[in-house]
């Protein structure tokens, strides 16, 4: 039986005989944070260089708060590989630039080399096994490897298709404390996301099967699907609103072209985890996000959101400002993949400025920042002003579509180019 240890113990046999050590973490909210701040400690007190590969959906990083100087002082890297990035840490922090499918197939093929695996994992009733809980991901790729692993195990709720992970597959387990949410509700969507909701809703037809993205566009969205009927759900994380429309009988998902009557996804992030009911089933990244699977659901449509669109629809959901603050995550995968779709559309959805005022349609992405979708994968874009259709447009044709739907007082601007 594996026995379970102290945090600073664990991170020191999981360390040893490692010069440089590279640590795999599972995404949140299975991000296990004890153990990590405990792996950051021993590196820091054993003066070895940490590599740190991570993706925190909810952005906080809160491993990292009594680690800056290991960070500025170069002997702590920080990867990221999906989720938020805090902007004090933007300018330090790495990034592999693969959606997140595509990291999964990288860790699977072995191309990408890290020498710990570890994961916030949930107990059952079977005392040999343990659950993923809210989140696989990547970590059944990561648990395939030769990888040493180290588990904090707590309390989980037992998502259908979660479970059945081998406790005796960790070499260090050590006991953790309940998961404390940090996905606040949002509140009610104000009068200009309601409005993008509402175009949105209007373009997504009944059956229709959905990937929705994170943030207050998406969420606004779950609320105007709520007159809709036979709504299917395949996505790569159900957010915690999307209960409400559950409950409305809107999501029967029966007419799903795979998985005919379930909710998939490779992650949960806030709600009441009973009042998800039998119907949701957790997958791993490598089925979630596979573009053969997809192309075998009907009518695949992705809303997503971003920071800004071009005029040729090229997608920016990573930077604000020259700082990268997110990563592109599963956005490249679905959009590409219902673009594709037949019935399908790949659908962009933001307000026309941003809070400073600053329209989010722009002549050009700026000099680096990246373009996380392509403008040949995007059907439609949505803001508040309408919907511009660039579904078999030309250059020209997609660039005064844009300039429509941008705000009335940026449109010359934008014209003059």
């Amino acid at each position: 039986m594996t026995m379970t240890i102290s945090a600073g113990d664990a991170a020191r046999e999981l360390m040893s005989g490692l010069a440089e050590p590279v640590v795999l973490a599972a995404m949140s909210p299975q991000l296990p944070e004890t153990l990590v701040t405990a792996l950051i400690r021993e590196a820091r007190a054993s003066q070895r260089r940490l590599t740190l590969l991570i993706a925190d959906l909810s952005g906080a990083w809160a491993f990292i708060d009594d680690a800056m100087s290991d960070v500025t002082a170069g002997t702590l890297r920080l990867v990221t590989v999906g989720g938020g990035i805090p902007r004090r840490l933007a300018r330090h922090v790495d990034f592999i630039p693969n959606s997140l499918w595509d990291f999964d197939r990288l860790i699977r093929s072995g191309e990408l080399g890290f020498d710990i695996f570890v994961e916030r994992v949930g107990l059952t009733t079977d005392p040999g096994y343990v659950t993923h809980g809210d989140m696989i991901g990547f970590s059944d790729a990561a648990l395939a490897t030769r990888a040493r692993v180290g588990f904090e195990v707590a309390h989980a709720f037992p998502y259908p298709g979660a479970g059945g992970v081998p406790l005796r597959r960790a070499a260090q387990v050590i006991a953790a404390a309940p998961l404390v949410a940090r996905q606040p509700s949002a509140g009610p969507p104000d009068a200009v996301q309601r409005r993008i909701a509402d175009h949105v809703a209007a373009l997504v037809p009944d059956g229709a099967t959905l990937q929705l993205g994170l943030g207050m566009i998406p969420n606004a969205v779950i609320h105007a699907l709520s007159v809709k009927s036979h709504l299917g759900v395949h996505s790569g994380i159900l957010p915690g609103e999307l209960q409400a429309l559950l409950a409305t009988g809107a999501v029967t998902g029966s007419r799903k072209g795979r998985d005919r009557g379930r909710h998939v996804a490779t992650g949960i992030l806030g709600g009441d985890p009973r009042g998800w009911g039998a119907d949701v089933l957790l997958r791993p990244v490598t089925e979630t996000h596979d573009p053969q699977r997809l192309r075998e659901l009907d009518s695949l449509w992705a809303i997503n959101s971003a920071f800004e669109i071009d005029l040729a629809g090229q997608v920016n959901a990573e930077y604000v400002h020259g700082s990268r603050v997110a990563n592109g995550g599963g956005q490249t995968d679905f959009m590409r993949a219902a673009h594709a779709n037949p019935g399908g559309a790949a659908v962009l959805a933001l307000p026309a400025r941003s809070r400073s005022g600053v329209s989010r349609i722009v002549r050009y992405l700026p000099a680096g920042h990246t373009v996380t979708t392509s403008g040949s994968d995007v059907d439609f874009v949505v803001t508040e002003h309408g919907t511009a259709d660039l579904r078999g447009r030309s250059a020209d044709e997609r660039a005064r579509a844009l300039i429509g739907i941008a705000h009335p007082d940026d449109r010359a601007g934008l014209r003059a180019r």
